[in-house]
């Protein structure tokens, strides 16, 4: 629990759709000591175009940070946090699949899930077009809060393309027991389907409401 937590809370993720760069770097001789390589004739040089200028990008995305835990005088638990898991499709790159072929792809992940894991998960077309046209780097979600069955269904052999990516969610220990003083928490909003932003949160952040939760 402890390493995943200091695991979230430091990382940050960066993507890049460059291609050309990457493959720049692997053409790009190796300096070594003492030693000068002829110019080779044949070498091929990489001009980087209009088109891949304009469509690099680089993003640094962030990990809402998990919340604090909520104790009562005595140190017993009355808020905390429970690690889960979110299923989550990863689209190729480069982002250049047809409409057809980015329906295909997901479907065929999305199906090969729910029998896994024995959910049923619906997605409309248009929600998945959306999410490619604007987003495709980025993971898109297919199923939340795993179970712990589920969970140990998919860790292991999960399709190609399919993640559990780990979270955290609010748990109260004691249940409904002194809700309307320790309140509870939701997210801040709707799971994005626009364009990337720059220190976009990976997923929505979760704010207190009502009692002790939103106070702090």
């Amino acid at each position: 629990m402890k390493s995943a937590l200091a695991a979230l809370v430091g990382l940050w993720i960066a993507f890049s759709t460059s291609p050309t760069a990457l493959l720049a770097q692997a053409l790009a001789p190796s300096a070594v000591p003492g030693i000068t390589t002829p110019p080779q004739a044949d070498e091929e040089t990489i001009e980087p175009t209009f088109e891949t200028q304009k469509l690099a990008r680089t993003y640094i995305l962030d990990v809402p940070a998990p919340r604090g835990q909520s104790t009562d005088r005595n140190g017993e638990s009355l808020a905390q946090n429970r690690l889960s898991y979110n299923l989550a499709i990863n689209f190729p790159t480069p982002l250049d699949f047809s409409d057809a072929q980015a329906l295909s792809f997901a479907r065929e992940k999305i199906d090969k899930t729910a029998r896994l894991i024995g959910r049923k998960i619906k997605i409309s077309d248009d929600a998945i077009l959306r999410h490619y046209h604007n987003r495709g780097i980025m993971p898109m979600e297919i199923a939340q809060n795993l179970t712990q069955l589920e969970y140990e269904q998919i860790k292991n052999d999960s399709p190609p393309g399919v993640i559990a990516r780990p979270i955290y969610v609010r748990v109260y220990p004691n249940g409904k027991m002194a809700g309307q003083i320790i309140g509870y928490t939701g997210k801040t909003g709707r799971n994005p389907d626009g364009i990337v932003d720059n220190h976009e949160t990976l997923w929505p952040e979760t704010e207190g409401r009502e009692g002790l939760e939103q106070t702090f």
